[in-house]
């Protein structure tokens, strides 16, 4: 792309107190120097720390390209997401990633060669600082996604991506959990979005508990999952 894109990014954000003071300063910098025009979104998921307040603070002193919306009771990372893309409107490019900080976020600079060509680029993490137990469960999780659903995708619920909004506008999305990420790349499939997956890196997280692997998230996701199986892919044939 020859032309600097207008973008719209966001972030959701949940025990981020640690990680915001990083990612929006660097994100900042990274929008002014590739973009015509952008806008940053910070999605407060009701979080039990400091996060919105220190989300306040990063608004306030990068004004006004950077706004806060904060859930009065916790909407789960799916219903973030959604969060997410009905506020981060303004431009025809959205891009996101999670407020762990634990994406390069200047991958989008990779990422902006493509959109000419492509509808939607995705991250696919060739390196996971993962433990074994969670390096396990999401090789299982990617498996059966890949074969219920029939899509290429090996990463499904990596959370560094591009898009055009109007392919954003086609697909409707439903779920509150984890399993949010892989039904939209789903549905981008079904409506014939261009996918164009390149590598990324993956960090530790430099700040607070990620909750990936914990029972209250997977079972959820479980849930999802299968209720969006039924519900699509077996109903509507």
């Amino acid at each position: 792309m020859n032309k600097k894109p207008s973008i719209s990014f966001f972030c959701p954000a949940y025990n981020d107190e640690g990680n915001l003071p990083v990612l929006i300063p660097k994100t900042f910098k990274l929008l002014r120097q590739v973009c015509s025009s952008f806008e940053i979104v910070i999605v407060d998921d009701a979080s039990p720390d400091r996060t919105g307040k220190v989300a306040d603070k990063l608004a306030k002193q990068y004004s006004p390209n950077v706004k806060v919306i904060h859930h009065s009771e916790n909407k789960g990372y799916g219903g973030a997401l959604i969060s997410g893309f009905e506020n981060a409107k303004k431009y025809p490019y959205i891009f996101f990633t999670d407020g762990d900080n634990q994406y390069d976020v200047t991958v989008l600079k990779e990422m902006i060669k493509y959109i000419d060509k492509y509808d939607v680029v995705v991250g696919n993490r060739e390196i996971r600082t993962l433990s074994l137990k969670r390096k396990i469960q999401s090789i299982g999780y990617n498996k059966l996604i890949q074969f219920l659903f029939k899509i290429k995708n090996k990463d499904v619920n990596c959370a560094i991506r591009l898009l055009k909004r109007e392919f954003v506008k086609k697909i409707k999305l439903s779920s509150s959990s984890a399993f949010l990420p892989a039904e939209m790349l789903i549905e981008l499939n079904k409506h014939g979005a261009k996918v164009k997956i390149i590598k990324v890196n993956h960090y530790v997280r430099g700040y607070g508990e990620a909750s990936g692997g914990k029972m209250s998230v997977i079972i959820p996701t479980f849930l999802d999952m299968v209720k969006y199986y039924f519900k699509v892919m077996l109903f509507s044939q």
